[in-house]
């Protein structure tokens, strides 16, 4: 059928093809949102090449917007190619897609085409592509009203890319607030400032005509709806209304019947707008039959048409600001939508994780994990509510905060039954509400449990909700005006707090591919037997950027390494647990670093009380690096006790009970110093196990509690670090242990869940140089704080200048800082690209942590490298954890080279 009314119009086409549609128009001049560089005798060279084409109408716009859509386009492909139609609007599609179209256009006419995008919901880029662009609903919740101005740069930056400079903005809500309508002018401002022109169709234009905030002179044409239509037509010709009003936009109108469309053509419409629905065939016989005025009547005219292309192609011709991190602004405005409606007793975000138990409510595996990653929770079924208020009360006790994410109920009667179940438990219990969509729910409620709501109906962003529930991200969406009787906002707004995020933003600058390569080193590691498994994370900016678990627990392959099993951090304990107990101590003022040990151990022998503690951190205070007191000890497996050895005579001992705490500390303070003394009585870098004993000691006695427990109740707890503890396995079960050595020689066991060093062992899994356990997670957080200077999840843990001084070097020429150790590129303890900023340690049993302040970075390896075999060396022969810190440099390094040099 469309083949055969073309064929009708090629018949019809006479020598008069070139007078068929009257152009009104005076050359563009207002808003300035069309660039006028080019001069009128360049413009009109455009109009003298289409006057000698008797073959073109370049006043038909045609219309995919109306009935149509970009999948349909045979009609407007044969307008364009046999008839060079003045421009198509394109109201959908692919970007990739609509983008080979517009070039293939191109090629199918002399001079080019006007592409025009139809905006059906303001804000909403109409076409799909990479970027998940904001919907019209998530616009107007946006609390920042700047978003709006630059989602409009961003969205003429893809405009320009597909080869559009012109946009239509079909509708515009009716329900509008002066703060809606502020955001839409924002957003229009911000197409102008990237070189877009726009104009409103009819509907827009009728509430735009309302509304005062809206400057329709912006517009890059006027229509018939604007200027009085009926007068227009029979009483006023297009030159006197000129006159009288001195607009001199282009008039614009859709065709709707044929007899107004030819009325409206003769006195100086320049664009009709057709679509298949109008049957544009149609409309253009009834135009040929009639007598239309003369060439010279619309000369003018068809060369303002042309001023107008040229115009057009000159700002697409504008180079794009590449310099702009395109990225970061699109980012900026990502779940900026996100809106906690009510936040009684400040709920959210959660702090105060000590005081916690959790209990969430939720169908979604992947919520309840990231739940978990925060703190460690009790998780019931969504069909838990079906059983009831009471029923639910018994389960909950008393300082239960729920976490309920009702995403799962897509029934707006059974969604509305669950909130007022919730409002009802919120009396009793903390309650936390998380929803998608059902705005007609949200809209005038008012609840008592605190509520976080996306506007968006996906549950893809309920991670992101999570983490702003646990204070990772910021919340700053607010309702829109028209949602409340009142119609006035409602949002509170949330600030971060400073715990991680694992999910990081797309500005976030780092190469994959570069990442990927640290998968390849530990498949290799694994193959040649370097460990049985591990855990790897990396911190980039307070995101958590590749976090991953690789192996199992044992070589036969029967337990996968997961993120929650927990590992011997050995010597890591020296950082976890001592540092920060003597950090705590010195913030109170307590204890001083140039503090010796007699002034704070009572029964210090006197030949070490003179030990200052800033040296035995460094390692520089002349103790031996290690005593094997362990020898003195006999092992006893059916009471898991270790009696004293005591020689009877030559092969006999006899073995009884000991404080070995007491004992130990003695041994330590009678026993020699080492053989590296200077002259003047200090002593050179030796690594030294004991001094880090006697710490422990220190701050037992110091602050009158005990060491694990102090630290439980001062960092782990109130941190959400679940995994993290002295003796594991009073808090959980030996499956969630990696195993260590299979001790041959002392305990004749395989160690698992208890200490790997022997003298830890001795003072009961709890010493300052060795004995804790932990995971990759919980020791990310504890890093991150670190790098935050003391600030983690809303809670100030550490001084900044406590956190500076020990992780700083007291003199450049030491080896180590405040129980850290500092890069040493000689030895190759981290990564070639670490700063001299950049602190970490390393622990026997095959892990490590490093924190770099001078580019925000945490690494986490943990590993069993010694299970079954202390004596395997292979993974520090290879040294394979420094060349994946170098990966991790190296991900977002090169990136950061790659800039300037295009800069």
């Amino acid at each position: 059928m469309q083949t055969y009314l073309v064929s009708i119009l090629l018949r019809t086409i006479t020598g008069r093809v070139g007078l068929l549609f009257c152009l009104v128009l005076t050359v563009f001049t207002c808003s300035g949102a069309i660039s006028n560089s080019m001069n009128p005798v360049e413009k009109d060279s455009l109009y003298a090449q289409w006057s000698k084409s008797k073959t073109t109408l370049p006043t038909l716009f045609y219309s995919l917007s109306d009935f149509n859509d970009f999948s349909d386009r045979v009609e407007a492909e044969s307008l364009i190619r046999m008839y060079g139609v003045g421009g198509v609007i394109v109201p959908n599609g692919n970007s990739q897609e609509v983008g080979a179209w517009i070039n293939k256009n191109k090629n199918w006419r002399s001079e080019p085409l006007i592409h025009v995008a139809s905006i059906k919901n303001i804000f909403e880029f109409p076409f799909e592509t990479e970027t998940k662009y904001p919907s019209q609903l998530s616009v107007e919740c946006f609390n920042y009203d700047s978003l709006a101005y630059w989602l409009g740069q961003a969205h003429a930056y893809d405009f320009k890319k597909l080869g559009i400079g012109l946009v239509q903005i079909r509708t515009l809500p009716s329900n509008y607030s002066k703060h809606e309508l502020k955001k839409v002018d924002l957003y229009l401002q911000g197409l102008e400032s990237g070189h877009i022109a726009f104009f409103f169709g009819d509907e827009a234009t009728l509430l735009a005509m309302k509304q005062p905030l809206l400057d329709l002179t912006k517009s890059e044409f006027i229509t018939i709806n604007q200027i009085d239509q009926k007068d227009f037509l029979e009483k006023k010709t297009l030159k006197k209304y000129r006159k009288e009003t001195r607009d001199k936009r282009i008039v614009w109108s859709l065709s709707n019947q044929i007899e107004n469309d030819v009325q409206q053509i003769e006195r100086g419409v320049g664009i009709m707008m057709v679509s298949r629905q109008a049957k544009p065939q149609s409309l253009i016989n009834t135009i040929l039959n009639e007598k239309l005025p003369t060439k010279g009547a619309y000369k003018q005219q068809a060369k303002d048409y042309f001023r107008l292309l040229s115009d057009i192609e000159t700002n697409l011709a504008l180079p794009m600001d590449e310099k702009k991190n395109w990225a970061r602004i699109k980012g900026d405005y990502e779940f900026q939508e996100i809106t906690l409606i009510q936040n009684p007793n400040d709920l959210v975000p959660v702090s105060h994780l000590e005081q916690k138990r959790i209990f969430t409510i939720s169908e979604n595996e992947e919520f309840r994990f990231r739940i978990d990653k925060y703190l460690a929770s009790t998780h019931l079924s969504i069909q838990t509510i079906d059983q009831g208020f009471d029923s639910l009360m018994k389960k909950l006790p008393s300082d239960a905060l729920v976490i309920a994410d009702l995403t799962a109920l897509k029934n707006s009667q059974a969604l509305e039954s669950a909130l007022i179940l919730f409002d009802s438990l919120s009396q009793n219990r903390s309650v936390i509400v998380m929803l998608h969509g059902n705005e007609e729910i949200i809209k005038n409620r008012k609840g008592r449990s605190a509520m976080i709501w996306n506007p968006n109906p996906s549950d893809l962003n309920m991670d992101v909700m999570v983490e702003m529930v646990f204070g990772a991200r910021s919340i700053s969406g607010a309702l829109p005006g028209y949602y409340s009787q009142e119609g006035s906002r409602k949002g509170i707004s949330v600030w971060s707090n400073g715990r991680l995020s694992y999910m990081p933003k797309k500005e976030l600058q780092i190469d994959q591919n570069i990442l990927n390569q640290i998968d390849t080193l530990i498949e290799h590691a694994i193959r040649e037997e370097m460990m049985p498994g591990c855990q790897i994370m990396m911190v980039k900016d307070g995101q958590v950027v590749y976090d991953k678990n690789f192996g199992f627990l044992t070589y036969d392959s029967l337990t996968p390494v997961q993120w929650d099993h927990v590992y011997d951090i050995a010597s890591v304990t020296k950082t976890v647990a001592t540092v920060p107990a003597l950090m705590h101590r010195m913030d109170k003022g307590k204890v001083k670093l140039n503090g010796s040990l007699g002034e704070y151990l009572s029964n210090i022998d006197t030949t070490k009380a003179q030990l200052v503690v800033d040296d035995i951190l460094t390692h520089q205070s002349g103790l031996k690096s290690y005593i094997p007191f362990w020898r003195n000890a006999k092992y006893f497996t059916d009471s898991a006790k270790f009696l004293y050895k005591k020689r009877k005579w030559r092969r006999s001992y006899t073995y009884h009970p000991i404080n070995w705490n007491d004992s130990i500390q003695s041994w330590i303070s009678k026993s020699s110093y080492n053989s590296l003394s200077n002259q003047d009585g200090t002593y050179r870098y030796l690594y030294s196990d004991l001094g880090f004993i006697l710490m422990k000691d220190l701050v037992e006695e110091n602050c009158d509690c005990a060491f694990d427990q102090s630290l439980d109740d001062l960092v782990y707890k109130p941190m959400g670090m679940n995994f993290t503890t002295f003796n594991p396995l009073t808090r959980m079960s030996k499956e969630r242990i990696a195993p260590t050595e299979k001790d041959k020689y002392f305990r004749s066991e395989l160690l698992r869940g208890v200490v790997h060093d022997k003298n830890a062992a001795l003072l009961g899994g709890v010493s300052g140089h060795a004995g804790l356990f932990s995971n990759a997670n919980d020791l990310a957080k504890y890093m991150q704080m670190l790098l935050q200077g003391g600030y983690y999840g809303g809670v100030r843990y550490f001084s900044d200048s406590v956190v500076r001084i020990f992780t700083t070097k007291k003199n450049i020429n030491d080896r180590r800082a405040m129980g850290w150790d500092k890069p040493y590129h000689s030895v190759g303890n981290a990564s070639k690209y670490a700063s001299e900023e950049s602190f970490g340690h390393s622990g026997f049993t095959g892990t490590l942590v490093w924190a770099d302040p001078k580019y925000n970075l945490v690494y986490i390896f943990l590993s069993n490298r010694i299970y079954p075999d202390p004596q395997n060396y292979k993974l520090i022969e290879s040294n394979t954890r420094t060349k994946i810190h170098d990966l991790m440099y190296e991900s977002f390094l090169n990136l950061a080279k790659e800039s300037n040099s295009g800069s």
